[in-house]
């Protein structure tokens, strides 16, 4: 080997390979390179620097064990600033399992919570922070938030106090933001209110149904825990007016009731009034019970009571009572299933069982964009026994079964469209036909002022006033909401 020597450059170029490939190869350098992405802006360039760190890990897991924790709150933390937040959940829920120290496992927790009420999860959201929410300030800000979203107002407020003392949140500028969106979602929840509503709809047959709605709502301290959330008290007023070619007629209508949470389980709301049309007189109910101890499952039971709104039916006197009865059951991360038993008892006799079942699997979420997509699987049936006619469509037997679209977008923190594209066919006494349903809700918080839905479609689909091939109906309705 006399003779043989590396020239410098040649020896420096080696020695640039070897070290970048030491650094390349290193969990720690992959770690500050997605620190350093996440300070620039760059989430997805984190995401797939923290992902590295994580290769290189499992590669000699006993090495590398406390550099697992830090690249697992990195991926997690980079995946919710891209809206995936299955990701941030495993990445999250990962390291909650492996976290050593308290602060570890405190940080695992707060980036757990705030993954789960992305997933719609806020209840296991906030068992997950409840252990931390007095001695952090960001655990205590997303428990608020979670607690707003499962209707414990009262609770929330508590914790957004927890989450800043002087009103003032100590933590960095979006943070700061998150905290003035949820003061302002609780604060609108606790306060009394006027609700203004107005709904139109139209369909082939010229049914045309005009509705004109204003109620009161305030809080009161009777019913519900006050720990939660205040009992509402509601008292209103509903004017109707149906037009069709066969002729004009108006139903007037006074009610009231209240909301109540009697504990973290259950809710229920009872509300009942009287309506006029002309000389005839009837009441109407509209009460639900929930019973909801995880985010997992739950079971409701609904009663209700109506008139149906055609001019004929109307001039029949015509009311139905509704008793449904059913749950849901959520598959982690996979779908939810849920299902109603109803029976309807109409005022001429007539007697309708039937069954809906709805499949929707988890949404995903477009990267960077604001933005989920969704499929559902809708299943109606119902078999009436008695065929009379006093003014809406009653076939013997129904079926129907469609899939739908789901898009929803987050404007901001205040503002969600959610928009359903559905394709499927209804089958009538044995005559199958295609049908389309297309609806959509703008939804959000005029903060601190008020509080707006609106809501629109185009429908195939059968109802109380009509169906069968060629059979269509649009609507409109706008929900005002006004805290005073």
């Amino acid at each position: 080997m006399k003779g043989c020597r590396l020239s410098p450059r040649l020896l420096l170029g080696a020695l640039l390979v070897t070290s970048a490939t030491i650094a390349t190869a290193d969990p720690a350098y992959s770690i500050r390179a997605g620190r350093a992405a996440l300070d620039a802006n760059h989430p997805q360039k984190a995401l797939d620097a923290f992902q590295r760190a994580l290769d290189d890990i499992a590669a000699d897991p006993a090495r590398y064990d406390a550099d697992r924790v830090a690249a697992l709150a990195g991926k997690g933390y980079a995946a919710l600033w891209l809206g995936n937040e299955h990701q941030a959940e495993s990445s999250y829920r990962q390291g909650f399992a492996i976290a050593h120290s308290e602060a570890d496992k405190k940080t695992m927790a707060v980036g757990l919570a705030r993954a789960l009420i992305g997933l719609g999860r806020p209840r296991e959201a906030y068992d997950t922070v409840a252990p931390y929410r007095k001695v952090d300030h960001e655990a205590a800000l997303q428990a608020a938030i979670a607690a707003n979203l499962l209707g414990w107002n009262v609770l929330g407020a508590q914790d957004l106090q927890d989450a800043a003392p002087d009103g003032v949140y100590p933590g960095p500028n979006w943070l700061k933001a998150l905290y003035r969106y949820a003061d302002d979602y609780l604060q609108y929840g606790l306060a009394p209110k006027v609700n203004v509503g107005v709904h139109y709809s139209s369909d082939i047959d010229h049914n045309i149904n005009q509705i004109y709605s204003a109620d009161v709502l305030w809080p009161g301290k009777p019913l519900s825990d006050p720990r939660l959330n205040p009992t509402f008290w509601q008292l209103g007023y509903q004017q109707t007016q149906i037009t069709d070619s066969v002729g004009q007629v108006g139903l007037s209508a006074i009610r009231g009731g209240w909301n109540s949470t009697p504990n973290r389980n259950w809710q229920y709301s009872i509300n009942g009034g009287i309506g006029t049309s002309g000389h005839w007189v009837y009441g109407t109910v509209d009460s639900q019970l929930l019973y909801t101890p995880s985010d997992r499952w739950g079971l409701n039971l609904g009663v209700q009571r109506e008139p149906i709104r055609t001019f004929t039916a109307v001039q029949n006197h015509i009311l139905v009572n509704t008793v449904d009865a059913g749950g849901f059951y959520r598959l982690r991360n996979v779908a939810t299933v849920g299902a109603d038993y109803f029976h309807q008892s109409f005022s001429d006799g007539n007697q309708r069982n039937g069954v809906v079942i709805k499949a929707t699997p988890e949404f995903v979420s477009l990267g960077r964009w604001p933005v989920s997509l969704g499929i559902q699987g809708y299943y109606r049936q119902y078999h009436s026994g008695v065929v009379p006619y006093d003014g809406y469509f009653n076939p013997r037997n129904y079926r129907e079964a469609i899939g739908y679209v789901i898009y929803v977008q987050k404007f901001s923190p205040y503002w969600t469209l959610r928009f359903y594209s559905g394709f499927g066919s209804q089958t009538i006494d044995g005559t199958t036909s295609g049908v389309r349903d297309f609806f959509g809700t703008l939804s959000g918080l005029v903060a601190p002022y008020c509080a707006l839905s609106l809501t629109g479609g185009y429908s195939q689909i059968a109802n109380a006033y009509g169906g069968g091939p060629g059979y269509h109906r649009s609507y409109i309705e706008a929900n005002l909401s006004i805290p005073f």
